[in-house]
């Protein structure tokens, strides 16, 4: 999958395009050229002269989608299922395990993760299976490092 993404906006004076969609972060550029992000959005120049606003709506990183005036450009990450997006967040069990070491081992594998779910080169078999087995992994990993700290 390529990481670069041209955006289809009407009007809009230049090529307009998402790099990035592949990953976590990403950056919108103008004619090859980076938009930097004032008040909420990108400033996007218009063939009327104008200025429009390109906006991203989301919580979850590398799954927001962007916006020109309330309409849908782009939605990064759309072609994920939701079952595959919900397996993204099994590390955060680790918290179980060990608090303090879970959650940050528990946030470095759910960013590992969502790499991996969007990841097209991937068969699917495997893009579902590596959260489980990061999971499993991180969970050994601290019960050994719990029960050495002991």
């Amino acid at each position: 999958m390529e990481n670069v993404q041209k955006l289809e906006i009407a009007g809009a004076r230049g090529t307009v395009e998402v790099d990035g969609v592949t990953g976590i972060f990403y950056k919108i550029r103008v004619d090859d050229e980076v938009v930097k992000r004032t008040k909420g959005g990108w400033p996007i120049p218009m063939r009327n002269g104008k200025v429009s606003k390109l906006s991203s709506r989301g919580i979850v990183p590398g799954f927001q989608k962007l916006y020109m005036d309330e309409a849908l450009v782009y939605a990064m990450g759309g072609h994920v299922e939701k079952w595959l997006r919900a397996l993204m967040f099994l590390p955060f069990l680790l918290i179980f395990v060990n608090q303090l070491f879970g959650l940050i081992l528990g946030v470095l594998l759910f960013f590992m993760n969502i790499s991996a779910v969007k990841n097209d080169q991937m068969p699917m078999p495997v893009r579902a299976a590596l959260p489980i087995i990061n999971t499993v992994a991180g969970g050994v990993i601290l019960a050994l490092l719990t029960g050495m700290l002991s």
